[in-house]
């Protein structure tokens, strides 16, 4: 049997004994191990032997296979596995966090794979078996927000999964996310220092987003003056906007702040500023990350969130925890 078939055996097997056992069960024998997986008798006694060196289990010839230990599988990462499954189909979203997954788990000799969903119904409980069947020790999702019930049915079956996104109606579910709010409210007040007259929100995302929100909020608390600043949102998926961002371009790249709150938005106004060859005197973004969004010519721009590679460092910090403790660190749900 190849090595990474009998790896995904050996972890649904393990995955099997943790979460449906306790010390002291007794477990299948050899047979009924290889039946319900469908493997050979072979492969089936060699991961009974793995487990029992690993002190999961004891395997004696009389009293058969009984469960040790199901928080010490196993004793070290070595061999773990980590599927990143991405829902955004951009380049520049997953692969900053791909660099922070994969620097981290390198430390651990924990094996990391990215996918792209092609799974339609992320909101069905066959999107939770779909997640089953990837024979991952952890899964990191990015950017999925209707999926609820089938990651509560994942987590129930045991797989360790780990968000980017904090679902509300999930509280079980482990999640490490920026904190929009706070980062944007940091912005207004970094950007007001600059004694800009007026402020410009550029992003993808409709107006009554955490980012505008917070943005405008820090700018009304810094400005406690007569004088408040105009602070203008510019949602770059509308129709016909781009002439609206070159005249704002055009007529305030010296005496307004812009705040740019999404990596995808910073992309897009970086490219418009070097076609017009102009460099606006003060830029602050939301998500910046190394080369992934930084453009030639919009130097120096500083970012105000934490970057996706740190983010993505984060999330798979939760799965290593788990496994080397056998729970998930406190609290379970994070904001950074």
């Amino acid at each position: 049997m190849p090595k990474l078939v009998y790896q995904n055996f050996y972890r649904a097997l393990r995955r099997d004994i943790e979460t449906n056992y306790k010390p002291d069960d007794r477990y299948l024998k050899v047979r009924e191990i290889a039946g319900k997986f469908n493997v050979s008798l072979q492969i089936a006694q060699k991961a009974v032997s793995q487990l029992e060196q690993e002190g999961v289990i004891s395997a004696k010839q009389r009293a058969g296979i009984i469960i040790r230990n199901t928080l010490s599988a196993p004793s070290g990462l070595d061999g773990k596995k980590i599927i990143v499954l991405s829902y955004k189909q951009d380049y520049h979203f997953y692969a900053s966090f791909l660099d922070g997954i994969k620097q981290n788990c390198g430390r651990y000799n924990v094996e990391v794979e990215f996918k792209m969903n092609t799974f339609k119904e992320t909101d069905s409980l066959n999107f939770g078996k779909y997640l089953l069947s990837l024979n991952a020790d952890g899964i990191i999702t990015l950017s999925f927000v209707n999926s609820a019930l089938p990651f509560y049915y994942a987590l129930r079956e045991g797989q360790d999964i780990v968000a980017d996104i904090i679902l509300d109606s999930l509280p079980v579910l482990p999640a490490v996310q920026t904190d929009n709010y706070k980062h944007s409210y940091e912005a207004a007040a970094i950007l007001s220092r600059q004694n800009c007259r007026r402020y410009f929100v550029l992003g993808y995302y409709p107006q009554n987003n955490r980012r505008y929100k917070g943005f405008y909020d820090g700018i009304q608390k810094t400005w406690k003056g007569a004088f408040r600043p105009e602070v203008t949102y510019i949602q770059l998926s509308k129709m016909n906007v781009v002439g609206e961002v070159l005249r704002v371009i055009h007529n305030y790249s010296d005496t307004a702040g812009f705040f740019i709150s999404d990596y995808s938005a910073n992309y897009f106004f970086g490219l418009l500023c070097i076609q017009e060859h102009i460099q606006p005197r003060t830029v602050l973004v939301y998500d910046a990350d190394d080369s992934y969004f930084l453009l030639p010519g919009l130097e120096p721009v500083r970012s105000i969130g934490p970057s996706f590679k740190e983010l993505g460092r984060q999330l798979s910090d939760v799965l290593i925890r788990k496994w080397k403790t056998g729970t998930y660190p406190e609290p379970l749900q994070r904001k950074i």
